[in-house]
C-alpha cells in the first residue's frame, strides 16, 4: 500500500479529522498551526538554568533573568506574570496528565478493591480546583480527552467527585476492617498497613495533588502520608520495578498514537526490571488479550475497540489513577526574541521554539544570535539517550540528535533525516512476504556528524539493529517485530515488519539515530555502562545544538551546530529602516525575517550596517549571568523540554 494511497491527515481547528483506509490506521491530528521554516536554527546558544519551584522561576522571569519558564506554569502564578511587563503567558490544553501509580506487586495495593477505594475516595474535582485554580479538568481515561482514541464520559462508572460512602463499600466487602485500638484498616488478613505517596519535591502542584492523596486515604480510615521526594531517585525505583506504595507522576505525548498501550501495562513486562515500563507491575490477562488488535487492527472500528476496552480495563482496575487533565501555561518574555511556538505536548519551551525563536528587530544582528535562557526545575541525570529517565532530559536528545521523520507543531509528521520515504506491503510489491510492511527512506545526502564524519543510512540501520539486538535496551522494546534494517543502496534505508500497521511509522519516529561508529566501539552489552560526559569528552552528535557547557546542578550550555544540515548558508540580518514620518509601520514577517511595510505618506528606508552579534559571554554579563573567579568564567544558566512521539514521564 503506497502513502498516496493509506489516508490524508488534516486538522479543522480544533475538531479531529480521521481518515482511514480498509487496511491501514492513520491517526488524526487535533490542533492546526503554521510550520515554521525547516532552516535553523537562529540563536546562537541556548542556557539551562536549573531552578527548583515556582517562585524562583517566576522571580527570574519577571527580573529579565531567563527568557522562558521551561515548564508548566502553576495557576497560583498567572495573575503575578500576566501583570508583569513584556511577559506572555500562552494556553493550551494540554496532550497528557497527572497520575498515580499504585504497586500492585505488594499488599495490600494487589487488592483491586483497595485500588478502586482509593479512586473513588480522591476528588479530583477539588484537585483541579485547588492545585489548578479551575485550569484543570477531572480525567479517569489513560488517553486524554483531547485525542480521539479517548474513552473519557463513555464509561459506566466515573472518579470525579470523592464518593466516601462507595469507596467505604469496597473496602467493607472486601474485609479491610477497622482497628478499633488504632482507628485504621486493617488488610484482610488481619494485618496493619500503611500508605506511602511520594510525590516531586521540586513541583508545588505534586506535593499538593500528593497530599490531597492522603487526606481522601484518611477519611476513608487508611494510614496514609505524603512524602516529597528527589524525582530522580523514586523514577529510577520505578523504572528498574523497586520498592514503593503510590508515586505521583506526569504523562505527556507529542502525538496522537495509542500504540504504547500494548507495552506500558502489558503482563509480560511486570517481571522484567529492564523494560521501563509497567511502573505498577500489574498482570490482567483480558488486558493482554486485545494487545494485537490493537496493534495489528486493519480498521478503525477494530483499533478503537481495542483502545477503549484497554482503556474500560484500566479504569476499572485501578493500576494507576488518572487525576486531571491540565491547561497548559508556559510563559516567556517578549522584550528580546519572537517568534515563539507553542504545542500541546510542551507549550512555549519546546523543540520548534529552540529553533524558530529569533532575535527582534532593533537587536544587534538581528533575527541572528542571542543566547536564549531557559529555567528547568531539574537537572540533566545522563548524556546517555538509553538511560533518560525524565522528560527534561529525553527532550534533549532531539536537541543534539535527529531522527528520519519529526513531528511538526501541530503533531504532523515532517521528512527529516529522511527527504521522502514510501510505505508498501504484499499487494504493492508480491517480493514483500504478505502481512508484513516495508518502509524505504531516502536519507539527505548532506547531514553530519560534530566530528565531521557523514551521517548516511549505514548509521541509520545500524542504529536501528542496534537497538532492538542489545540485550534490555530500552529503545528496542517496541522494535520486537523489526524483521529487518538494510541499506539496498547509497541514500537508501529499508526497515520491515512482520505485521501490517501503521504504527510501525510512529515508532520508527520515537528513535534517535546515534552514530554507527560510536555504538560500534560501545558493542551490545555496553549501552548501559556508557556514561558520557560532555566536559571531558566531545559527545558525537548530529542535531542543530552541540553541547558548550554542563556544570552538574547549576547550568547546561548549548551552541548552535554551524555544519546542521537545515543551517542556512547565507545569514542576512533584519534591515535597519529609517522613518521620516510617524505613520510608516515595519514588522517583521514571521515566516521568513523579512520586512513588511505599510506607508500612508512618504517615507525612506536605507539599510545600514548591523553590529556583529555579540560573543556568549558579552551576552551572559548583559544580562547579569557571568561570574568571575579569577581567570575562569563561570556561566549560571539551565532547562529543558521533551519531543518525543511517544509516552514519557515527568513531575506532575
Amino acid at each position: 500500500m503506497k502513502i498516496s494511497q493509506i489516508a490524508g491527515l488534516f486538522s479543522l481547528g480544533l475538531v479531529s479529522v480521521l481518515l482511514f483506509t480498509s487496511q491501514l490506521v492513520i491517526p488524526s491530528i487535533a490542533v492546526a498551526l503554521d510550520y515554521p521554516d525547516k532552516h535553523g536554527p537562529y540563536l546562537d546558544y541556548i542556557e539551562y538554568k536549573v531552578l527548583t519551584g515556582d517562585d524562583l522561576q517566576n522571580e527570574a522571569l519577571i527580573n529579565g533573568e531567563i527568557d522562558v519558564i521551561g515548564d508548566m506554569i502553576s495557576s497560583s502564578s498567572l495573575t503575578q506574570l500576566e501583570a508583569a511587563d513584556d511577559i506572555k503567558v500562552d494556553r493550551t490544553l494540554r496532550n497528557g496528565y497527572s497520575y498515580l501509580t499504585i504497586n500492585t506487586a505488594k499488599n495490600p495495593f494487589n487488592y483491586t478493591s483497595f485500588r478502586r477505594a482509593a479512586a473513588f475516595a480522591y476528588n479530583k474535582t477539588a484537585v483541579c480546583e485547588i492545585a489548578w485554580a479551575g485550569l484543570a479538568e477531572p480525567l479517569d481515561a489513560s488517553i486524554p480527552k483531547m485525542n480521539p482514541f479517548s474513552c473519557e464520559g463513555l464509561l459506566d462508572f466515573c472518579y470525579y467527585d470523592g464518593d466516601i460512602e462507595t469507596a467505604n463499600k469496597l473496602l467493607d466487602d472486601a474485609g479491610f476492617s477497622i482497628d478499633s485500638i488504632s482507628g485504621y484498616r486493617l488488610d484482610p488478613h488481619g494485618n496493619p498497613f500503611s500508605v506511602t505517596i511520594e510525590c516531586a519535591q521540586s513541583s508545588d502542584i505534586a506535593i499538593i495533588c500528593g497530599d490531597l492523596m492522603a487526606e481522601a486515604l484518611q477519611t476513608i480510615n487508611v494510614d496514609a502520608v505524603n512524602v516529597p521526594t528527589d524525582f530522580y531517585e523514586y523514577l529510577n525505583r520505578l523504572y528498574f520495578h523497586g520498592d514503593y506504595d503510590m508515586v505521583f507522576l506526569g504523562s505527556s505525548f507529542n502525538g496522537y498514537d495509542v500504540d504504547w498501550l500494548a507495552y506500558e501495562f502489558w503482563s509480560v513486562y511486570a517481571d522484567d526490571p529492564y523494560c521501563y515500563c509497567n511502573y505498577p507491575q500489574w498482570r490482567n490477562a483480558t488486558y493482554d488479550s486485545w494487545r494485537d488488535q490493537l496493534l495489528h487492527g486493519t480498521s478503525f472500528e477494530a483499533v478503537y475497540e481495542a483502545a477503549f476496552k484497554m482503556q474500560e480495563i484500566l479504569a476499572y482496575d485501578c493500576p494507576i489513577i488518572i487525576c486531571y487533565e491540565n491547561i497548559l501555561l508556559t510563559g516567556y518574555r517578549t522584550d528580546k526574541f519572537e517568534n515563539f511556538v507553542t504545542t500541546s505536548d510542551s507549550g512555549a519551551y519546546g523543540w520548534w521554539t529552540l529553533y524558530n525563536t529569533r532575535l527582534k528587530q532593533g537587536q544587534a544582528g538581528a533575527p541572528w544570535g542571542g543566547a536564549l535562557r531557559i529555567s528547568s526545575p531539574l537537572d540533566f541525570d545522563s548524556f546517555n539517550p538509553f538511560l533518560t529517565a525524565s522528560c527534561y532530559c529525553q527532550s534533549f536528545e532531539f536537541e543534539i540528535y535527529d531522527s528520519l521523520l519529526k513531528p511538526g507543531p501541530d503533531g504532523i509528521l515532517l521528512p527529516w533525516l529522511a527527504e521522502s520515504y514510501t510505505i508498501e506491503t504484499h499487494d504493492d510489491n508480491p517480493a514483500i512476504v504478505d502481512g508484513h510492511t516495508r518502509f524505504t527512506f531516502k536519507i539527505l545526502d548532506n547531514a553530519t556528524w560534530t566530528d565531521g564524519e557523514p551521517l548516511n543510512a549505514e548509521d541509520v540501520v545500524y542504529a536501528l539493529n542496534y537497538y532492538r539486538d542489545a540485550p534490555g535496551s530500552p529503545l528496542g522494546i517496541d522494535l520486537s517485530e523489526m524483521t529487518a534494517a538494510y541499506t539496498p543502496s547509497t541514500g537508501r534505508a529499508v526497515v520491515e515488519f512482520s505485521s501490517v500497521s501503521y504504527w510501525h511509522l510512529s515508532v520508527l519516529v520515537s528513535k534517535p539515530i546515534l552514530p554507527k561508529h560510536v555504538l560500534m566501539d560501545l558493542g551490545l552489552e555496553g549501552w548501559n555502562t556508557w556514561d558520557p560526559n560532555p566536559m571531558e569528552e566531545e559527545i558525537v552528535t548530529s542535531g542543530p545544538w552541540k553541547i558548550y557547557e554542563f556544570v552538574p546542578g547549576n547550568h547546561t550550555t548549548l551552541v548552535r551546530n554551524e555544519d546542521y544540515f537545515y543551517s542556512p548558508r547565507i545569514r542576512e540580518p533584519y534591515p535597519s529602516t529609517v522613518q521620516t514620518t510617524t505613520s510608516t509601520a515595519v514588522t517583521p514577517s514571521t515566516n521568513t525575517g523579512s520586512i513588511i511595510t505599510q506607508t500612508t505618506s512618504v517615507t525612506a528606508s536605507t539599510t545600514e550596517p548591523v553590529a556583529p552579534a555579540p560573543s556568549l559571554d558579552e551576552l551572559l554579563a548583559s544580562a547579569g549571568l557571568a561570574i568571575t573567579i579569577g581567570s575562569l568564567t563561570v556561566i549560571v544558566v539551565l532547562s529543558v523540554q521533551i519531543l518525543r512521539n511517544s509516552k514519557f514521564s515527568r513531575p506532575s
